[in-house]
């Protein structure tokens, strides 16, 4: 949570320095990605803590639901995994079920987590290019 809030803070402050119209392209591109990355991060903690949360009823309760009444009987542990984020509910023939956070969760962290990084990288492309461009500038001068 204090890597969300960092990043969230990040964010904010750079685009209240330079502002949105005001500011280039480059500060945009690296606060929108600070602020995808802690809307992410923060994402990823509040699914992490709920599943860390479940008290053994409701991760039982979870289980037989995602399992079915025929193989409620059959369930012989509880694997939690945090990449993705989800309960694994084993069943005694291999297979495992998985339950305990929202659906929505994990392409939610994930398709916040791939755009910061896409506009993460956009950003220092940008900075590279302007770096190139202003390099030529100099060499270029009699």
């Amino acid at each position: 949570m204090a890597g969300a809030a960092a990043l969230a803070v990040l964010g904010c402050v750079t685009l209240a320095r330079h502002g949105v119209r005001r500011g280039s392209l480059l500060t945009t591109l690296r606060a929108v990605a600070a602020l995808t990355a802690a809307c992410a991060a923060a994402l990823f903690a509040w699914g992490a803590v709920h599943l860390m949360t479940l008290d053994e009823t409701r991760r039982d309760t979870a289980c037989k639901e995602a399992v079915g009444p025929a193989h409620v009987l059959e369930i012989d542990s509880y694997r939690p995994s945090y990449i993705p984020l989800a309960l694994g509910c084993h069943v005694e023939n291999g297979t495992t079920y998985t339950t305990g956070v929202p659906g929505y969760l994990n392409p939610a962290v994930g398709a916040l987590a791939f755009s910061a990084a896409v506009l993460g990288g956009f950003s220092v492309l940008e900075s590279e290019r302007r770096v190139t461009r202003d390099h030529k500038r100099e060499t270029t001068r009699p």
